[in-house]
């Protein structure tokens, strides 16, 4: 089996498990369709969770990715205008083993400038805020 993907999102989780994944908050300039939002989120290759279906303004990604192609995508995302704000970590989860997903605390997060993405490390805990 092959590693998902950009335009192949991870669909099955684990279920008993523990660990960290991505887990990013993506606040858009302006309303997008779910379909729209989708597309725009694609490139990381996981789990995209458009909150609304028309002028969706929020959206969520989850799941385990390369964190250089994640560094990518929030590039392309900042550069293009396309996000005025997102919240991005390696965050910590317990999975039970019917699929139920508890979400450890933030150790600690980071307030960066939009033009500082570069200095996101992908620390496990860690969620960096960038406005």
């Amino acid at each position: 089996m092959s590693a998902p993907t950009p335009a192949e999102p991870q669909g099955k989780l684990e279920k008993g498990v523990r660990g960290f994944e991505l887990d990013a908050h993506v606040t858009f300039s302006g309303p997008h369709t779910a379909e729209e939002v989708t597309r725009l989120l694609r490139g990381f290759g996981a789990r995209v969770e458009a909150y609304g279906t028309q002028d969706v303004r929020v959206a969520r990604v989850t799941g385990q990715v390369d964190t250089q192609l994640a560094r990518e995508q929030l590039r392309a995302l900042l550069e293009s205008g396309a996000a005025s704000r997102v919240e991005v970590g390696l965050h910590g989860f317990m999975r039970s083993s019917t699929g139920q997903t508890d979400w450890v605390p933030w150790r600690r997060n980071v307030v960066l400038g939009r033009s500082d993405w570069e200095q996101i490390k992908f620390e496990e805990g860690l969620r960096y805020v960038i406005e």
